[in-house]
């Protein structure tokens, strides 16, 4: 705890000149927040839910419009407000997945797999980037887990047909050795 305190107060001075007075002070305990009590950054800051939700909804547009690089942005701050978000996660790995950074999106992907253990989406996604990146049997992997994670619930039939047919697909270029 001693040395928490200490590592605060140390970010705290480091920041020097940038921070003067009440502002420094306002830095330490938000800092305070996030180490000593565990609090989300978002809990720290006293950001509101609405207030998270129109950065969000402004990330959302900007992704829509094809600026994904500013969505990107958006998104990395809205994780670190609030890591737990699977949706925030997920609009980065969909972003990288658009700018073609192709590894990046995929180990985005897997964090939104680890923060939502039951969605099939991102294991469906980055299915795509590894055949992109030419890995058919990661690729193949992923559908499988896609598969198994979509069950017979409705609202996932149409990406599990997706992945089925692909699976089949796959297998076959893989055993003729394409």
């Amino acid at each position: 705890m001693k040395g928490d305190q200490h590592q605060v107060k140390k970010a705290a001075e480091d920041m020097g000149d940038k921070l003067q007075g009440e502002t420094k002070e306002q830095y330490e305990q938000v800092a305070k927040k996030i180490v000593k009590q565990g609090a989300f950054p978002k809990d720290a800051l006293g950001l509101s839910d609405s207030m998270v939700e129109g950065i969000y909804g402004q990330a959302y547009r900007l992704y829509n419009t094809g600026k994904y690089r500013d969505a990107g942005q958006l998104f990395r701050l809205l994780i670190m407000i609030e890591p737990t978000q699977s949706k925030f996660t997920m609009g980065l790995a969909a972003c990288l997945h658009m700018c073609k950074d192709y590894q990046a999106a995929v180990e985005a992907y897997a964090l939104c797999s680890i923060i939502d253990p039951d969605s099939p989406i991102p294991h469906y996604h980055a299915s795509d980037c590894y055949l992109q990146m030419k890995d058919k049997l990661s690729a193949l992997v992923a559908l499988e887990m896609a598969v198994k994670r979509a069950e017979s619930r409705e609202e996932f039939k149409t990406l599990k047909d997706r992945a089925l047919m692909t699976i089949e697909t796959l297998k076959k270029e893989i055993s003729e050795g394409k």
